[in-house]
């Protein structure tokens, strides 16, 4: 991967040539984001729109051929959050940024045609068997059938927000690779989300609860920074204990066969993090000063 960092850096050619065929092959998109970013956080917002500008041309032609939208977005929120990293320096605002950008895409758009969505929840249902398990009435179903596709729309762009996510955090790796050895180790391991943000994921918890389905698409969007600070926590403790690099490993993989399950326990530790610091109280104690007290 730092071979492609070097490569792209060496001329303005090379990274909009790369950009552009990352970002016409799906499975590479998040390469594409990558390559901008790294542009825009080290060679400013000249270079980065010059670039933005020529890999947007994928994301116009899946817009209008394939009418998908996600390349498209993907490249200009990785661009608006690349210059905002860049002038802030501030990950915790980086990721809330997101969500807040996320959030109003969560709301306002529909990822999925209607037919789509509709046989793919109907799917759930009734392949999955949910109408004999509940007992279901016709009105109960269509019920649960709105609900999931909000639940649905929002899923989808988590998953879109977590791939920029993933994007910018490569990029920042790359910069320090290249040109500040450790710097973005120091960034990752001190990531930690404010405690008034857990506070607001546990109110629209309560509010979707009481009935305020609006906000059931915001849900997934909010738990993808705590996501984040899960993992940040988690590297971090293993820095300061010094434990092998085999566990970190060990956690992605598992992250792979039980997503579902791990993901929830990292955002209850990231949460629980937010009010108690663990680094802070794990991290050993300064060595004591010799300031020539006691001395005559």
């Amino acid at each position: 991967m730092r071979f492609l960092a070097e490569f792209v850096m060496k001329s303005r050619s090379r990274a909009i040539g790369s950009a552009v065929v990352a970002a016409f092959i799906p499975v590479l998109s998040l390469l594409s984001g990558a390559i901008l970013a790294l542009v825009w956080l080290r060679m400013g917002r000249r270079e980065g729109l010059l670039v933005l500008f020529w890999v947007s041309l994928p994301g116009f032609y899946y817009l209008f051929a394939q009418n998908s939208p996600d390349v498209l977005l993907s490249l200009l929120a990785t661009a608006l959050l690349a210059e905002l990293l860049r002038r802030t320096q501030s990950w915790p605002q980086l990721l809330l940024s997101g969500v807040a950008l996320a959030g109003m895409v969560a709301i306002g758009f529909q990822w999925l045609p209607n037919e789509i969505q509709d046989e793919f929840i109907r799917l759930l249902i009734n392949e999955g068997g949910l109408v004999n398990y509940a007992e279901l009435s016709s009105a109960d179903q269509e019920r649960l059938t709105v609900m999931m596709g909000l639940l649905l729309n929002g899923v989808i762009t988590a998953v879109q927000l977590l791939l920029i996510y993933v994007s910018l955090f490569l990029a920042r790796w790359w910069q320090a690779t290249l040109y500040n050895p450790g710097g973005f180790q120091e960034e990752f391991h001190s990531l930690r989300m404010p405690l008034w943000y857990s506070g607001a994921l546990l109110a629209a918890l309560l509010m979707v609860s009481f009935g305020v389905q609006v906000l059931l698409p915001l849900l997934p969007v909010l738990v993808v920074p705590l996501l984040i600070s899960g993992l940040s926590l988690v590297h971090g403790i293993v820095a300061i204990k010094q434990y092998n690099s085999f566990w970190l490993g060990m956690l992605y993989v598992l992250l792979l066969f039980a997503l579902p399950y791990l993901s929830v326990l990292l955002v209850l530790i990231a949460m629980a993090d937010s009010l108690m610091n663990f680094r802070h109280r794990l991290a050993p104690p300064p060595p004591p000063s010799h300031d020539g007290d006691g001395e005559a």
